[in-house]
């Protein structure tokens, strides 16, 4: 079984504010887990660390790589995770895509790479938690950032 996850917002905002929230260390603390000094340059390495899920044989470690920057069109990193440092049994790439669109920015986020039962399972889990939790937070640092309250349509 294979899945991937493929996900789209619209803000009205242009793509430099959309990619210095993207990829801004202090506006990522915001919204995503990125709390390690995040760098958006290729080859940059990081690490989270989050609650354990044994029963989908996670430790809650999640490592991180920057794979590709185009900067205000892409940004790419792989993001791996599994039972115990070194053994992953998820491998994936995120990819945020940036197209400048009807006075705004069309986000896209794809998640590539689910492949087996239980990675299959959890992109259905990721993918909530990037709509439900992480889309809201993003939304709400880029309010903070422009001081703008402007509603994703």
């Amino acid at each position: 079984m294979k899945r991937d996850i493929k996900l789209k917002w619209f803000y009205p905002h242009p793509v430099e504010t959309i990619w210095e929230c993207l990829t801004n260390p202090e506006i990522l603390k915001q919204w995503n887990l990125a709390s390690s000094g995040f760098r958006a340059e290729v080859g940059f390495k990081w690490m989270e660390v989050t609650k354990p899920r044994p029963k989908m044989d996670w430790d809650g470690k999640m490592y991180f790589e920057v794979l590709e920057v185009i900067p205000l069109q892409k940004l790419s990193y792989s993001f791996k995770g599994g039972p115990g440092e070194g053994v992953y049994n998820l491998d994936t790439v995120v990819n945020w895509i940036l197209v400048p669109k009807d006075g705004g920015t069309e986000l896209h986020l794809e998640q590539t790479g689910f492949k087996g039962m239980k990675n299959y399972i959890s992109s259905f889990i990721m993918e909530m938690g990037w709509k439900n939790k992480v889309a809201k937070r993003f939304q709400q640092a880029l309010t903070n950032f422009t001081d703008d309250s402007t509603p994703v349509r």
